[in-house]
């Protein structure tokens, strides 16, 4: 919350964007008083320098009121309905545990009377680790929640180049007409990170870069260039679009997979703090997706990310039969605090009911039908692992 929330909820704050009767209320077992919880916040944002200077921080903070339990105890949901009693404004819960307590916080929320229809579920991706995962998961949410009432943050979705790329291809009726495959010779997309997994390593073996990147946030992204027109530019339209282009991905059994998928760690990774000494896992990979239908049928669609690459780089690049490109750069300028502009974005929208940049359960199962093959056959070394310099690109 600290690095995210906090931050790009006092700039709505600042620019007076936050719903009437805003507030926050932290639930944590640490042993602090509501004042401690206000002090440990205005700690956090004395991190972010132009935030501690403003004035208007000791007036934000009077937002923030705390209930102390612990998740697995009914109590906790009981004093926190308290807390809420006289709330009759849209609440939204954060659910920031680990996905195994899901089912626990859920149940005790529903004891106490606390799902109801102005309650709306803020979940942060990754859903699950694979598709059995995810769809136990999302089955999870629709016992106690409409589909309407859960945002499922992506926080590429709300990056500016997004934006940008949504409009450039939409907003222009006649650009409709070269976005064929009469006129595109291939799609890619890329993800790279110049710094390596860093104190990651524990996390990145659990998961790997397909999982962690690829199905976590590039699929979505490869929507947005790939979808048809939506049948309006806002809410459930766009998510319906994005969700009807990943069904019609192609999707490879693991022996076709190795056929259109590569990965490669960089050397040096093993030595990570959490990383095993003889691991497995792929710091790079580079997958090639096709479309089984529609105006883009059977154009490659190349999706990479690595880490300890030679450069940053986030960018689509659609190449033109003519030879001729188009680059959409993903992040379009520098930002001063990392996360904290599209975090603001996707709390905005939340607050106004605007789901266009939150994932729908479709397009999670989607994706994790596409990718599931594809890790399958990583781990039964289908796809050899290949192994590259850091600040180097791999030798495809």
């Amino acid at each position: 919350m600290a690095r995210k929330i906090l931050p790009s909820l006092f700039y709505l704050y600042k620019e007076k964007k936050l719903p009437r009767g805003f507030r926050v209320i932290g639930v944590s077992r640490r042993d602090i008083s509501e004042e401690g919880f206000r002090g440990k916040m205005r700690d956090a944002a004395g991190k972010f320098d132009e935030i501690a200077k403003d004035k208007r921080l000791a007036g934000f903070l009077k937002l923030f009121y705390f209930v102390k339990g612990y998740f697995r105890d009914r109590y906790t949901y009981e004093d926190l309905k308290r807390v809420l009693e006289g709330h009759d404004h849209k609440i939204f819960f954060y659910l920031a545990v680990a996905p195994k307590f899901y089912k626990h916080v859920l149940e005790n929320m529903q004891k106490a009377g606390l799902i109801h229809q102005n309650m709306f579920l803020l979940v942060e991706k990754p859903i699950g680790l694979d598709l059995t995962d995810a769809r136990e998961i999302e089955k999870l949410f629709a016992k106690y929640f409409k589909e309407e009432q859960i945002y499922r943050i992506d926080h590429y979705l709300a990056k500016s180049g997004m934006d940008e790329l949504f409009d450039f291809r939409f907003r222009k009726k006649f650009l409709e007409d070269i976005w064929t495959r009469e006129y595109i010779s291939s799609i890619e997309l890329k993800l790279w990170e110049k710094k390596d997994v860093g104190t990651r390593g524990e996390f990145y073996e659990g998961v790997g870069a397909l999982r962690d990147v690829g199905q976590n946030h590039m699929l979505a992204m490869l929507a947005y260039v790939a979808m048809n027109r939506p049948k309006a530019f806002h809410g459930e339209a766009v998510r319906k679009a994005r969700a009807e282009l990943l069904r019609t991905l192609k999707i490879y059994n693991i022996r076709q997979a190795k056929h259109f998928a590569y990965r490669a760690q960089y050397e040096g990774y093993r030595e990570t703090k959490g990383v095993k000494r003889n691991s497995k896992v792929e710091t790079f990979f580079r997958v090639t997706a096709f479309l089984r239908l529609g105006k883009l049928k059977g154009v490659p669609i190349t999706i990479e990310s690595g880490k300890a690459m030679p450069e940053n780089c986030k960018e689509f690049v659609v190449n033109f039969k003519d030879r001729k490109q188009i680059i959409f750069p993903i992040e379009t300028h520098a930002v001063k605090y990392q996360y904290v502009e599209e975090y603001k974005k996707i709390l905005a929208y939340a607050f106004a009911e605007d789901d266009s940049i939150f994932l729908g359960r479709d397009e999670v199962l989607e994706s994790w039908k596409f990718v599931d093959s594809i890790v399958l056959a990583f781990k039964k070394n289908l796809v050899p692992l290949k192994f590259y310099e850091p600040d180097h690109y791999p030798k495809i």
